[in-house]
């Protein structure tokens, strides 16, 4: 059996969650792929009515242990080419969601799981998280865009250290290189998760998505470049479409008002 996927809505937040077999962790195949493509469709559907989404395992263990073993079991020189550009295909998906996308990790993020954790925008972490590019363990390099990514993440130099050991290491070591961006017991963690999604939907939906493909644009764009792309962001946050007009002027009448009067 593969893992399997559930989307869950509420308070413009969607939160997909992994499911693995029964004693396994999850893991990826080409079927558990196709079954986020068509949860990725879903949301896109609904990305305009979306303020985030949170991607999360119902392992307590494992946030996902990369590649299924059983898919490795078979692969060859020839088969290993469309197996990566499938792989690159969705994590690119993910990363490209109009949509700002966290990553709750509890338990183990190795290897292909790590590279799904680091397609989504952030990484919160319970303390009994561990992270791994783990690859050249099993005689292979990463193949689904984590060799990128964890060079953003991390830097040149740190990123070829945790390749080329394969070395597995913790939530707090992970928050200090970069690889996550919070990391806290798994109550706090809840606590945390919370407040930011809160903090995010009380914001504009089209400010966040204009900002998101913004702040991805930036390592390949000059300031220049920029200065064009947030003219462009700008109108359209001030178009029909964006609320920024509303929001203005809301702001502007708070402002303005007179203090309450204060009773005797």
């Amino acid at each position: 059996m593969s893992t399997h996927l559930s989307t869950a809505y509420a308070n413009t937040v969607c939160t997909v969650t992994l499911h693995p077999p029964e004693g396994k962790p999850p893991t990826l195949d080409l079927a558990v792929m196709d079954a986020f493509d068509h949860v990725l469709t879903e949301i896109d559907g609904r990305a305009s009515a979306l303020s985030a989404v949170v991607l999360q395992s119902a392992s307590p263990k494992f946030f996902c242990a990369g590649a299924n073993i059983h898919g490795l079991e078979s692969m060859n020189r020839d088969t290993v080419g469309p197996w990566v550009e499938r792989g690159h295909r969705l994590m690119n998906r993910i990363e490209a969601l109009p949509v700002p996308m966290v990553a709750r990790v509890e338990g183990y993020a190795l290897g292909g799981g790590l590279e799904l954790a680091m397609a989504c925008d952030l990484i919160f972490a319970s303390t009994h998280a561990k992270f791994g590019q783990t690859e050249t363990k099993l005689g292979l390099v990463t193949g689904w865009g984590g060799s990128y990514r964890l060079v953003q993440r991390v830097g040149l130099a740190r990123a070829k250290e945790l390749a080329f050991t394969g070395r597995i290491f913790d939530a707090e070591e992970a928050v200090r290189l970069g690889v996550a961006e919070w990391q806290g017991a798994p109550d706090a963690l809840a606590v945390h998760v919370q407040e930011f999604l809160t903090a995010v939907v009380a914001n504009s939906r089209v400010a966040n998505r204009e900002m998101k493909h913004l702040l991805a644009s930036c390592p390949h764009s000059t300031l220049a470049q920029n200065a064009v792309s947030e003219a462009a962001a700008s109108q359209r946050c001030l178009g029909k479409d964006g609320d920024a007009a509303e929001r203005l002027r809301n702001f502007l009448t708070k402002k303005k008002s007179p203090p309450p009067a204060a009773h005797p």
